[in-house]
């Protein structure tokens, strides 16, 4: 310590620690030369007073002196920084998928278990489980009342697979849950030869391509049901209806120009039969379930999904029965969307508009993704009876007509039907597309009764009952 001048200097070290001056017979100390001691401080401990900042980011302030008084006294840090792994832990990043997918069919399967769902569908499934195969993404979907039911459906699929394609199953991933690592399933894996791929525990980005099916899968199922405000008990059709939609449509991981169908079964994909699911249709019905000689030829009901192994539509009537039928019409779009078309033409074109109706007959192939001719009708010409007979037969001959034959006329004109639909009630007159055009035919109609004086206006007798009257309309062409 030394003083001079009114002030004093203490070293220690022979570095200087403190400063003083002299106030009134007393020396005050100027902790100055102190805080730049404390400036000089290690790595390790700028890191932990500038907030846990990256380390990194500390000496490159330092390097290039970005701040001042930033003066580093030592480079050395820990080598694990506690507060900071608690404080910015992150989950390890999913490495890419740099070595490419498999080139055949069943080498790698996704598979996964979804549900349950909010209520039961018609057949009492809650959840269903995906299959698909990496190769071709060729998807099939099965309905489980319960997940413990997996293993004896995952049995079947892998049978059928397996004969499809001739060869086995190399590889099975799927979610680590306790369905897929049941001793049973660990012991099907082991007679087949499969290997068991599953995922860490909450990392189900391992098993993406099955996580992601699921989300479409359920996404567009939903989307297909509100379009068409179909009940939620038919959720399980609305799903196995996307299923069959995704074999038969590209996507992005497949090789251009390529479907799961094609790379699948070799051949491709058919769509001209596919209709929009839920739409309203009706079922031609066979001559036997006509119900007397001038019965309904057709019932009514919504369309649901195309079945498995049946060149069908599977329709659910309005009498909630459920059947499969080749002969069936379609209205894709609403019934007031056609009337609005109608309007919209001249008369003499409305049964040229179209109409969103359409129809198969059992000439046509509904299952168009199947190259056999079964359902191929043989182009027979009507013969009458003297036709078939030998010329030892009866002399007299069948006279036909010198006429030109003209093609049949449509039968089925729904366009006219709609676009002239007749009201039966007032409200119905009021509050339709032409309501403007009735409301002018009812003033004119009231206006000739006051004119003819057909009744007056008078008080209702107490004892009396009154007699109702409606209006009655009629388009009168």
């Amino acid at each position: 310590m030394s003083f001079k001048g009114g002030k004093t200097i203490i070293k220690i070290s022979d570095k200087v620690a403190a400063c003083g001056t002299r106030k009134n017979e007393l020396y005050h100390l100027d902790m100055a030369p102190l805080s730049d001691i404390a400036a000089v401080a290690s790595l390790q401990l700028w890191h932990e007073r500038l907030g846990h900042v990256k380390v990194a980011g500390v000496k490159r302030m330092i390097k290039n002196k970005d701040i001042n008084g930033l003066k580093c006294s030592s480079m050395a840090v820990k080598d694990v920084c506690e507060p900071c792994v608690y404080g910015k832990a992150a989950m390890t990043p999913m490495p890419s998928a740099g070595g490419g997918r498999v080139t055949k069919r069943l080498h790698l399967v996704h598979s996964d278990l979804g549900g349950p769902m909010s209520e039961p569908s018609r057949g009492g499934a809650l959840c269903f489980g995906t299959f698909t195969d990496d190769f071709s993404r060729w998807t099939d979907v099965v309905f489980l009342q319960k997940k413990s039911d997996l293993l004896s459906e995952n049995k079947k699929w892998l049978t059928k697979a397996q004969l499809h394609t001739g060869t086995k199953i190399k590889i099975l991933r799927s979610d680590n849950g306790g369905e897929y690592g049941s001793n049973a399933f660990k012991a099907l894996h082991d007679e087949n030869g499969t290997k068991h791929q599953a995922t860490v525990f909450d990392t189900p980005q391992q098993n993406e391509v099955a996580e992601r099916l699921h989300r479409v899968l359920e996404e567009m199922a939903r989307t297909m049901m509100r379009h068409k405000d179909v009940d939620q008990d038919l959720v399980a059709d609305a799903i196995k209806t996307r299923v069959y939609i995704k074999n038969r449509v590209s996507s992005r991981p497949l090789p251009v120009g390529k479907t799961p169908f094609e790379l699948w079964t070799g051949n491709k994909p058919n769509v001209s039969h596919m209709r929009v699911s839920g739409s309203t249709c009706w079922v031609v019905l066979h001559k036997s379930h006509i119900n007397g000689k001038f019965g309904d030829k057709a019932a009514k009901g919504v369309f649901l999904r195309y079945p498995d192994g049946s060149k069908a539509y599977k329709v659910i009537l309005d009498d909630g029965k459920i059947v499969k039928a080749r002969s069936v019409v379609f209205a894709e779009t609403n019934v007031s969307e056609v009337a609005e078309a109608a309007e919209e033409l001249p008369e003499d074109e409305v049964g040229e508009v179209e109409t969103g109706l359409s129809s198969t007959s059992d000439g046509e192939d509904v299952d168009a993704d199947n190259d056999d001719d079964d359902y191929k009708q043989d182009d027979v010409s009507d013969k009458s009876a003297d036709d078939n007979q030998g010329s030892g037969g009866s002399k007299d001959t069948l006279r036909r007509s010198g006429r030109a034959q003209r093609p049949p006329v449509e039968h089925w004109r729904p366009v006219s039907l709609v676009a002239h639909k007749t009201p039966t009630t007032y409200v119905q007159a009021v509050q339709g597309q032409e309501s403007a055009n009735w409301q002018i035919s009812m003033d004119e109609e009231m206006e000739a009764i006051r004119k003819n004086k057909t009744w007056r206006l008078t008080d209702r007798p107490a004892s009396r009952r009154v007699l109702k009257g409606k209006w009655v309309y009629k388009v009168k062409n």
